[in-house]
């Protein structure tokens, strides 16, 4: 059955696909990829098995209370940077300054470090691999490489295997002032970076955008989380 409403769905997303093209509609086109993906993805799944997104929740809850224990207790101040993989940290990571007013220098990041120390400015924690990579790794088996195929493709991308995977559902555009905007609705409440849903969005948009992100602003509205992320340019420029 996964395969048969897969095949019907990448057949819908082409023709949209196409239709938006011919029509100039990038609102369409978006879609159209979006649906493409989703196929893909949900024909790959098999049709048994799954786990209910409550139970989900109820198994991730406990380490969101860690971390945001780990924040307050190590004094954490700074906003969420979300680092896309390069060759220190091939899973990418997202790094928790200790102040608002960070210095980052990738050069010295290594997969398995925690604790970043420095000068002020440098220090603090780094999630690495982040919450969400498995989602992520899964997005990349599936559907194919992430990294410079723009916010619109590789927010689809992860978004329809969370669909597919029912454990939540999100999008992201880019705005005319550069930055992006990114809906989610995660399994677990604060802080968000913890969640996997929110983290393997960051790091889908940081591949596809081919930048270091930082979370400007984060507002929560129900069950939805609205962030604000501003690109900081490239690896290359905090090597």
């Amino acid at each position: 059955m996964g395969r048969l409403w897969g095949s019907l769905l990448a057949i819908a997303g082409i023709a949209l696909w196409y239709y938006g093209g011919t029509q100039g509609n990038v609102a369409l086109v978006n879609l159209g990829i979006g649906t493409i993906i989703l196929g893909i993805v949900l024909a790959a799944f098999p049709s048994r098995g799954y786990v209910d997104r409550d139970a989900l929740r109820l198994s991730c809850r406990d380490f969101c209370g860690f971390v945001e224990n780990m924040r307050e207790g190590l004094e954490l101040r700074g906003s969420p940077v979300v680092i896309p993989p390069y060759e220190n940290l091939p899973r990418g990571g997202l790094f928790l300054p200790k102040n608002e007013n960070f210095s980052l220098h990738l050069g010295k990041f290594a997969d398995g470090a925690v604790f970043i120390t420095g000068t002020e400015e440098e220090s603090g924690v780094l999630m690495s691999p982040p919450p969400g990579w498995g989602i992520l790794e899964y997005t990349l088996e599936n559907v194919g490489e992430l990294s410079g195929t723009g916010v619109g493709y590789a927010s689809s991308a992860v978004s329809s295997v969370l669909s597919a995977l029912g454990i939540g559902s999100a999008e992201a555009f880019e705005r005319e002032d550069g930055k992006i905007e990114l809906f989610a609705k995660p399994m677990c409440g604060d802080p968000f970076y913890a969640d996997p849903v929110l983290s393997a969005m960051l790091l889908g948009i940081a591949m596809g955008k081919g930048e270091v992100l930082r979370v400007e602003s984060s507002e929560r509205a129900n069950d939805h989380v609205k962030l604000i992320l501003e690109p900081l340019g490239g690896i290359e420029r905090w090597l």
